[in-house]
Formats: C-alpha cells, sequence, structure tokens
C-alpha cells in the first residue's frame, strides 16, 4: 500500500514524506519538479519504497499504484512566489484538487488536503477559528487570487460527498528546507544574516506572525490521517510563538552573531502587486482536542534548525 504526496518535494512535503518512511509506508511522490529538481535523490538516493512521478498534479489521469492515502500539497505558495502566476493559481489549485479528490475516491481513501491559513483574510483582528468567515477583500491582486482559489478547492472538496476529505490549514511555517525564494520571511532573513548582507524587515516591522516549526505541522497532518473526521477542518498553528516581524529579525541577527536590521518597502523591491500577509493567529482548539495534536517547538527552536540547516 502507497500513500500519494503531492508536492512532495516542496518544504512540508519532504518533511511529510520522511515520517511517512518512518512509519513503514511506501511513498509515490507527484510533483512537476518546478523548484526542487534534484531533492529526491539528495533526501532518498537509496530509498527504493520512494517513486517519483516528475508531472503535473492536473495532468495525471492514473496512478499506477494501490493507494492508502493521498495527501495534497502541490500548490503554488509564497508572497513572491504566486506574483508569477496571477492569472494561473486558480486553475493550478481546483484542477489539481480535482484530481487528487478523484484518486482518493476511486480507491476509497481519505484525501487530506493541505490548504492555507489565507483563506480566512484576516480573520477577526487575526484571530481564525474554523468556524469564523472566510474573509475576502475587493481585489484582484495575485494574492488574493490565491486566497479565493484555495477557499474555492476547499468548499469543492467539501460538496463532494464520494469523498472522505480532512481539510488542513496551517499558520505560518518555518523550518529546515524552506527557500527565501517564495518571500518567506524567516529563511530570507537567515540566509541574509549568513551571508553578511542587511536582513530586510518590510515596513512597518510591527506586522506580526505565530510561526510553528514544520515538524509540527506534519505531525498534525499525520494525525488528520490517522484520528481525522471526514469532511472536517483542522487549524494547525502555535500562537505561543507569536512575535513582531522585526523582533523575528532581531533574534536570528542575535543567533547568528552577525548581520544589521533595515526597514525597507517591499512594493520597490516586488512592485505594486506584491501584498503584505494578514495578521493570523490561530486557533486551533479542534486540532489538539479531536487529534491530540500539540506544537512542541518554541520559536528559538525553529530560528536554530534554519540556521543549522542553511549554513
Amino acid at each position: 500500500m502507497t500513500a500519494v504526496v503531492t508536492g512532495g518535494l516542496g518544504f512540508i512535503g519532504s518533511h511529510l514524506v520522511d515520517r511517512l518512511l518512518d512509519e513503514g509506508m511506501d511513498v509515490l511522490i507527484v510533483d512537476d519538479c518546478r523548484t526542487s529538481k534534484q531533492r529526491a535523490t539528495e533526501l532518498w538516493p537509496s530509498d527504493n519504497r520512494v517513486r517519483l512521478a516528475m508531472l503535473d498534479v492536473r495532468e495525471v489521469a492514473d496512478l499506477p499504484v494501490t493507494l492508502e492515502v493521498v495527501f495534497h500539497l502541490a500548490s503554488p505558495v509564497g508572497p513572491v512566489g504566486v506574483l508569477s502566476r496571477a492569472g494561473k493559481i486558480t486553475p493550478e489549485v481546483v484542477d489539481g484538487s480535482r484530481n487528487a479528490a478523484r484518486w482518493a475516491s476511486r480507491a476509497s481513501v481519505p484525501l487530506i488536503d493541505v490548504s492555507t491559513s489565507e483563506v480566512y483574510g484576516g480573520g477577526d483582528q487575526g484571530l481564525c477559528g474554523e468556524q469564523m468567515p472566510r474573509i475576502v477583500e475587493a481585489g484582484a491582486w495575485a494574492r488574493l487570487e490565491y486566497q479565493t482559489a484555495k477557499l474555492a478547492a476547499e468548499v469543492m472538496l467539501l460538496n463532494q460527498p464520494e469523498v472522505d476529505v480532512r481539510i488542513i490549514r496551517p499558520f505560518n511555517v518555518a523550518g529546515p528546507r524552506q527557500s527565501p525564494q517564495g518571500g518567506f520571511v524567516l529563511p530570507r532573513f537567515v540566509q541574509q544574516a549568513l551571508t553578511g548582507k542587511p536582513v530586510t524587515v518590510y515596513a512597518p516591522g510591527t506586522q506580526r506572525r505565530a510561526l510553528t516549526h514544520v515538524l509540527d505541522i506534519v505531525e498534525g497532518i499525520w494525525l488528520a490521517y490517522r484520528k481525522g473526521t471526514p469532511n472536517r477542518d483542522y487549524n494547525l498553528g502555535n500562537p505561543g510563538n507569536t512575535c513582531s516581524v522585526m523582533q523575528l529579525a532581531q533574534e536570528v541577527v542575535d543567533y547568528c552573531g552577525q548581520g544589521e536590521v533595515v526597514v525597507l518597502d517591499p512594493v520597490s523591491l516586488h512592485g505594486p502587486e506584491f501584498r503584505e500577509a494578514a495578521e493570523k493567529f490561530p486557533d486551533a482548539h479542534r486540532a489538539v482536542t479531536e487529534l491530540g495534536w500539540t506544537p512542541t517547538r518554541s520559536r528559538a527552536d525553529i530560528i536554530r534548525d534554519t540556521v543549522e540547516w542553511s549554513r
């Protein structure tokens, strides 16, 4: 029996593959290798339990394996990473989710769909719980397209009674293997500090983030598969790790022992289509009470693990 992981060469996906292998499962990765062509041979060079289908998740008709579960993570990501995909994000997200649902339905296995906390917009003054409204602003920028595409995919999946879907919404995931190229704040700070460059905080610097270690997120995804309720959504995030972006930058500089924090206007770097993430703080009560999930890694742990992997 095989677990399918779409986007399995990505940041969260590769850590999930590690966990599935530790649990004794075979893994089929479906990934177009757009951002991580060498990762399979680097991470699992001699493990014959890992197979790679180098395909776009939207285009795969059938899978040549007997499935046990489908984990769907393939998606455009990142505040900068989505900019070049504007106008294309919606079909990528919705059609990919439709294909993943079809595989799960045909095999009568669970679909664990990894969505995004972006579906909440800004929540209720930043607080986001599963029973709260999903807030969509008026506009047409790339980040809004990403948000609405992910929300549309969630609604589509939950309206398919033949699919056992459990939806995961991660909040501010960070840790080893995360690339700064998509605009993710912690790996960018770490890369800048380690190379002696200014650590650039996007103005005003008071924006708050509740970082969650990628291994805590993977644990929640696994528990959603093992213990989750069909047609249920779960927030995964660690509000105890909340800090301002300015504070995070200074903590990275302090840990690395070098670097200088400077404040920049992100629009001057990325153009007028750039949008900063809204402040979002997870209410993860459902995951805690129903799945038995508890995040265990502090912000200091996340910074340490990211820096040491990046050296």
